[in-house]
């Protein structure tokens, strides 16, 4: 397997570097507050003019995500993760890679088919009065398909995050191993 050179912010050896862990917390925030919104306005029984009020918060979060994801994921994917803290079994190490890379994937994917919804909606992206992405017209078809994106995966995030969650508190109260102290202060915890 391939091990990425260690580096002063981000060692495999001893666990999150500080920039790893600052990149999860803001994004995981970030992200969080931009779902939360979306929620409530898709789902939330708010009137024509909140909802509308809301929609700048959750591009704003939204923009956020996608430019800050694109960071995050380029530096995980030019550090890499660092070892378990403990060996355990190729099926929950299989799980565990797998919702890692769900996770990272979403964090793009979410506000690109936020985007293409639309400006394929025949609406522009705009935050505070300003035109950051024109339109391009009505486009029936892209817009179902990225709008039925950007309505469906919440729900995935959701499942996904109760598994990341739940697995990082089983990690830290049962098995004890120091996998979700390296997340909070970088420490490899023990084995």
């Amino acid at each position: 397997m391939h091990r990425p050179a260690q580096t002063e912010y981000n060692s495999v050896q001893n666990g999150y570097g500080r920039i790893s862990r600052f990149n999860h917390w803001v994004t995981a925030a970030a992200f969080l507050i931009a779902l939360g919104i979306g929620l409530v306005i898709g789902y939330g029984g708010l009137g024509e003019e909140q909802v509308f009020a809301l929609y700048a918060w959750h591009m704003l979060f939204g923009a956020f995500v996608l430019a800050y994801g694109f960071w995050r994921v380029a530096w995980r994917m030019a550090n890499g993760f660092p070892e378990p803290t403990a060996p355990r079994p190729r099926w929950q190490e299989a799980i565990s890679k797998a919702v890692h890379v769900a996770l990272l994937t979403i964090i793009v994917a979410m506000p690109v088919s936020g985007i293409l919804m639309t400006i394929s909606g025949g609406f522009d992206v705009i935050l505070w009065g300003v035109i950051l992405i024109p339109s391009i017209g009505e486009v029936g078809w892209l817009n179902r398909a990225t709008g039925a994106v950007h309505g469906i995966t919440p729900f995935a995030i959701l499942g996904l995050l109760i598994l990341h969650v739940g697995a990082a508190l089983k990690h830290h109260f049962i098995d004890r191993d120091g996998t979700l102290v390296r997340m909070t202060s970088g420490r490899k915890g023990h084995s």
